[in-house]
C-alpha cells in the first residue's frame, strides 16, 4: 500500500533545510545591525541613553543570531497567521527585532504601528535596517490606532503600552489572540543581613537597573524595600554612588548618566511624582539647562507612610521605602491595588525567599535584576493581569508570562483541536 504522505528522510531533509534558511536570513538580519549601529545610534540617541542604545543593538543581534532555538515553536502555530503589533515608545530597535523581524522569519503577514511619538525614529530603522532579508520598513504602518485596530480584526495582537489602552484595544480587534505587555513595579527586596561588599553589590544593582536608560524603562524597579536594620547604610551608599553619576546634557555618553529625559511628557510625568514625594526626597543631584532634564533623586519613607500602591517612576527617581519585618513587605505586594503589577521581583540577602520561583504574582529573579533575568526566547513578565496578559475572543484572560512563538504555538493547537470536534 503506498502512503500519500511524505517520507520522513525528505521530511526530515525538509525541515533541516527550512531551519537552514531561517538561521540563514536571521544572521544576515543581525549582520546589518551590527554593520549600521552607528546609524541606528544617531537615530536614538535623541531619545535613550548610549548604554540601553549598545544595550538594545546586542540583544537584538543575539536574539536573531540565536532564533533556531523558537524554530520548533514558530513552526507549530498556524503559517497563515496575520500578526499585528502595537509596537512601544520605548527599546524601539529590541522591540522591532524581538516582535516584527524574528516572527517574521515565519510568517509572511506581519504588520506593526509605532507608537505615535517615536514614529519618525521607527521609520528612520526601518530604512537603515532595508535591503535585508527582512524589510522591516515594508512591515510598519503609520496609522491612527483605531485604524490599525480595524485592519488588525480577528488577528493575533501583540500590545506593548499601558494595560488599559491594551484592554481597549483587544475589544476594538475582536482578537482572535491578543498578547499585552503592560507595565510591572518590578521591586527590590534588600534584607537586613547584608554588610560590607554584599551591601555595595546590591546598591550597584540597585543603582543600574533604576538608571537603565535614565530610568525610562518598564522593567526599572519601582520601590526598593529595605529592612530598617540597614536602611541608613544602604541610601547612605545609593547616595554616595548617585553622586559620581556623570551630569550630563546628552545622552550620547557611555556609562550611567543623568541626562535629559525623551521629551517633555515623559519630564512632566518625572517631575510630578517628584513634587509628590516632596518633604521625603533626602537627596537630588545636579541638572543641566535643558528643559527635559528631571534630576536625579532619592525619597525615603517608612512602609505605613506610603499608599496601597506605588508610582511608576519613569524617570531618574529612588522610591526607597523602609519595612520592619518582611511579611508587611509580601502582605504590600498582595494588595488590591499592587497584586496587578506584578512582573518581577529580585531579592538581596532575604534568605526566606532564596529559591522561592513565585512571591505574590511576581516572579523571583534572586539577586538578579529584570534586566538580567529577561532573555528574548523565555517567557517574559510575571502572573499580575497589568503585566503581561494572554486573552482574545472568547479565550479566558490569563495573566501569565508571555513568550510569543509558544503562545502562537498553542493558539494554533486549541483551533485544530476545535477543528476536530467539530
Amino acid at each position: 500500500m503506498t502512503s500519500l504522505s511524505t517520507p520522513p528522510l525528505q521530511t526530515a531533509r525538509a525541515r533541516a533545510a527550512d531551519l537552514d534558511r531561517i538561521i540563514e536570513s536571521a544572521c544576515a538580519t543581525a549582520a546589518l545591525i551590527d554593520c549600521r549601529r552607528d546609524r541606528i545610534r544617531d537615530v536614538l540617541t535623541p531619545i535613550a541613553t548610549m548604554d540601553s542604545i549598545d544595550t538594545e543593538i546586542a540583544d537584538s543581534i543575539d536574539l536573531l543570531r540565536t532564533a533556531g532555538q523558537e524554530y520548533a515553536a514558530y513552526r507549530a502555530g498556524d503559517p497563515d497567521t496575520q500578526l499585528r503589533v502595537f509596537l512601544p515608545a520605548n527599546n524601539l530597535l529590541y522591540s522591532t527585532a524581538l516582535f516584527v523581524a524574528l516572527p517574521s522569519l515565519f510568517f509572511g503577514d506581519v504588520l506593526a504601528r509605532p507608537a505615535s511619538r517615536v514614529t519618525d525614529a521607527y521609520l528612520e530603522l526601518g530604512r537603515i535596517l532595508s535591503g535585508g532579508p527582512i524589510d522591516i520598513g515594508e512591515r510598519l504602518r503609520t496609522y491612527s490606532q483605531s485604524t490599525f485596530a480595524d485592519i488588525s480584526q480577528g488577528s493575533v495582537v501583540v500590545f506593548n503600552g499601558k494595560p488599559a489602552n491594551g484592554r481597549r484595544v483587544d475589544e476594538e480587534c475582536a482578537s482572535g489572540l491578543f498578547l499585552g505587555f503592560g507595565t510591572g513595579i518590578n521591586p527590590i527586596v534588600i534584607g537586613g543581613d547584608l554588610s560590607g561588599p554584599e551591601l555595595s553589590n546590591a546598591v550597584e544593582a540597585t543603582v543600574t537597573a533604576r538608571l537603565y536608560n535614565n530610568g525610562q524603562d518598564c522593567l526599572c524597579p519601582d520601590v526598593v524595600f529595605v529592612d530598617a536594620a540597614i536602611a541608613e547604610d544602604f541610601v547612605r551608599g545609593l547616595v554616595r554612588r548617585l553622586g559620581a553619576v556623570p551630569v550630563v546634557a546628552d545622552g550620547a555618553v557611555p556609562g550611567l548618566i543623568s541626562s535629559p529625559l525623551a521629551d517633555m511628557a515623559t519630564y512632566d510625568r518625572a517631575v510630578t511624582v517628584l513634587d509628590e514625594l516632596g518633604s521625603a526626597v533626602v537627596w537630588s543631584g545636579e541638572t543641566t539647562a535643558d528643559q527635559r532634564h528631571c534630576p536625579i533623586a532619592v525619597a525615603v519613607r517608612r512602609l505605613p507612610e506610603i499608599a496601597d500602591s506605588v508610582p511608576e517612576l519613569f524617570g531618574p527617581l529612588f522610591n526607597v521605602v523602609i519595612y520592619d519585618r518582611l511579611y508587611e513587605v509580601l502582605d504590600f505586594l498582595d494588595t488590591t491595588d499592587t497584586e496587578p503589577y506584578g512582573m518581577y521581583i529580585s531579592v538581596f540577602g532575604v534568605a526566606e525567599l532564596v529559591g522561592v520561583d513565585r512571591v505574590g504574582s511576581a516572579r523571583n529573579t534572586g539577586a538578579r535584576t529584570a534586566f538580567e533575568f529577561e532573555n528574548g526566547h523565555d517567557p517574559f513578565g510575571g502572573f499580575g493581569r497589568n503585566g503581561t496578559v494572554s486573552a482574545g475572543v472568547g479565550l479566558e484572560p490569563v495573566s501569565r508570562p508571555l513568550l510569543l512563538s509558544a503562545e502562537l504555538a498553542y493558539y494554533a493547537a486549541g483551533r485544530r483541536g476545535a477543528d476536530a470536534r467539530r
